[in-house]
């Protein structure tokens, strides 16, 4: 399940942990008038994120998409 820690006003760190591999993914949304998800992490754990998105915002809000790599 994803953890979701609220780090500024509005500015979310939405994290998953893949338990195998050790390893945790970190995705932030910026919850405004035009959404922002910035690294939405591996296809795989799409269904928690897009849960724990959906927790704060209606997913079809969601207006940009943003990634680093």
């Amino acid at each position: 399940m994803a953890q979701i820690t609220e780090i500024a006003p509005d500015l979310f760190r939405i994290t998953t942990f893949v338990e195998p591999f050790n390893i945790q993914f970190s995705q932030f949304l910026m919850r405004d008038d035009q959404p922002l998800l910035f690294h939405t992490g591996p296809r795989a754990l799409f269904s928690e994120v897009r849960t724990a998105v959906a927790s704060l915002i209606d997913p079809r809000t969601l207006r940009w998409i943003g990634f680093s790599h």
